[in-house]
């Protein structure tokens, strides 16, 4: 049915028709003008060489994006050596009665914290930990505000000696236990507690305070950076989260969570010289900032946010049905997934069949991603029954069935 309407005639001109039936003239300008032949093979070897390149180049490209998409591997990922490739986001130790106490648990009694009720309850969780093959790599919030000292308009003035001395006994607690610790340094989600970092600090306005909390991470690095029950540093955790805008948290006076919604510049600027410090006071020590919104929901993620200031990226994955990226082409890092969990919509990471599922997930499929460890977040057992929860039993489950990787 297509084609030209009936009865429409057309020519169709050949400009090299007369030269090739040799009726060039003088007023063929065809003729007259073209090129010799040795041009003609020269132009059309390169237009082929040319064309070739950029079919290359296309297929190349179109490879690439196939394998990113699909998660393909293109090489292998460097890794941090863990003495199991799952475990636990342990967070903190309640009381002995049960009692959540945040980042309050280091402080004695005698002023004004938990610890000679939290410590009997660190045991205890450790004990638990071990007999039920739950990992040998736990995330541990220090809370480093509540070893200070505290100026109000200042900030910083030293540390309360009896909170270091009650963070190197539970250190020892877990070396005892064959342990390692992702140690979460500062943190900014309970604006009540004494932990929490003093966010106005970044606010322009307070220099002061923010080289006190520069000072404090020297010394507290210097001090306990190197120690080998540590595997890591999470510095601050969801700094992007926490005190910048893409957490989409309200500011407060709010109900927590709460984040003064700072810009990435200063955030940013913040975690640079962050770890400069960090890494000024233990050299060998390895560094991060923990992340729960660019590095897994973004597909082309803004490595520049993190590439100056972490050593390895720890990445919060909460997602009812996860799928890992392929970091092996995006990250030149090694990388850990610090908190693994069901989505945080309608906190579904609380339903232990969502959470379960999520996790098992997570940990089956690490290796394939090139994830050093994953650390199941929610309740993982109960000491008051003696059960694991189906979290704890779907990292139970894998390190029973992976041997070598417990």
């Amino acid at each position: 049915m297509g084609g030209m309407p009936r009865g429409f005639r057309t020519s169709v001109i050949d400009p090299w028709a007369p030269a090739r039936r040799g009726q060039a003239g003088t007023n063929d300008l065809y003729a007259q003008h073209r090129p010799p032949p040795s041009v003609l093979i020269v132009r059309s070897w390169r237009a082929r060489i040319a064309a070739a390149v950029s079919l290359i180049a296309l297929i190349a490209l179109a490879v690439g994006v196939w394998a990113w998409r699909t998660g393909i591997p293109s090489r292998s990922a460097p890794m941090i050596a863990a003495p199991s490739m799952a475990g636990l986001n342990y967070g903190v130790p309640r009381t002995v009665s049960g009692e959540w106490v945040g980042t309050q648990w280091l402080r004695s009694e005698s002023s004004g914290g938990y610890w000679e009720s939290t410590r009997p309850a660190l045991q205890a969780d450790l004990d638990f930990i071990q007999q039920h093959r739950l990992g040998k790599v736990m995330r541990v919030f220090v809370g480093l505000d509540e070893a200070m000292s505290w100026d109000p308009a200042t900030g910083f003035k030293g540390f309360e000696q009896s909170a270091l001395q009650n963070f190197s006994a539970a250190l020892d607690m877990f070396d005892a236990h064959g342990m390692r610790v992702l140690a979460v340094l500062y943190d900014q989600q309970e604006t009540g507690s004494s932990g929490n970092f003093h966010f106005e600090a970044l606010d322009g306005a307070h220099p002061a305070m923010r080289q006190g909390y520069l000072r404090a991470a020297d010394q507290f690095l210097g001090r306990f950076g190197a120690r080998h029950t540590v595997i890591g540093w999470d510095l601050f955790n969801e700094p992007y989260n926490s005190l910048a805008q893409d957490g989409h948290l309200p500011a407060p006076p709010h109900d927590n969570p709460v984040s003064p919604n700072f810009s990435d510049q200063t955030v940013h600027d913040w975690m640079r010289d962050l770890y400069r410090t960090a890494k000024a006071a233990s050299p060998t020590a390895l560094f991060t900032f923990s992340d729960t919104t660019e590095l897994y929901w973004n597909p082309l993620p803004d490595l520049a946010k993190y590439s100056d200031a972490v050593d390895f990226y720890d990445i919060h994955v909460y997602d009812d049905h996860p799928s890992y990226p392929n970091w092996r082409w995006i990250l030149n890092k090694p990388y850990v997934v610090g908190e693994a969990g069901a989505s945080t919509t309608d906190s579904h990471y609380e339903n232990q069949a969502l959470n379960s599922s999520a996790v098992a997930y997570l940990l089956d499929h690490e290796a394939a991603a090139g994830v050093s460890f994953v650390l199941a977040q929610g309740p993982a057992f109960s000491e008051a029954t003696g059960f694991l929860t189906p979290t704890g039993a779907a990292v139970a489950t894998f390190l029973t069935k992976n041997p070598t990787k417990s």
